[in-house]
């Protein structure tokens, strides 16, 4: 799949001619499948705005962080220090991550359907932010344009 592509069946049509620099600084909303009420939930919760937030907030990379562990943690932890809690965090409420409230998973429910911190780390919404905004670091890195 091209880069064009790629903008044309994941982000609405009013953003298809943007460059992957623009896509980070649009709202949101640009992604398709993300309403605007979606989006609206989305700020309340973690006062997000762009796509770029999405991609990089503190509280989504943490859940992923949680969840690459709890996948993994029978592979990287001796015999002695293993526990089957390590292996089941990735199915806890959202609300376990400290600072995601009732109210944050409430609106994380309504607008993605998440549940789980694994559901959050997941999220295809969140992959495709990510995507994007690791294409822009990774020109800058190389001293490309895109």
């Amino acid at each position: 799949m091209s880069a064009s592509e790629f903008v044309v069946k994941f982000f609405d049509k009013k953003y298809e001619k943007l460059s992957f620099q623009e896509l980070c600084k649009a709202p949101v909303s640009a992604i398709s499948g993300v309403s605007e009420s979606d989006a609206a939930d989305l700020k309340k919760t973690f006062g997000i705005d762009t796509v770029e937030e999405l991609a990089t907030n503190k509280y989504i990379v943490l859940a992923q962080g949680i969840n690459s562990f709890s996948k993994s943690s029978g592979k990287i932890l001796d015999k002695e220090f293993e526990s089957a809690e390590f292996e089941e965090l990735r199915k806890k409420p959202v609300s376990a991550i400290s600072g995601i409230s009732e109210g944050d998973a409430v609106l994380l429910k309504k607008a993605f359907g998440i549940d789980t911190i694994q559901e959050l780390a997941e999220n295809k919404y969140v992959m495709i932010a990510q995507l994007v905004t690791a294409v822009v670091s990774l020109a800058k890195l190389l001293g490309i344009s895109l």
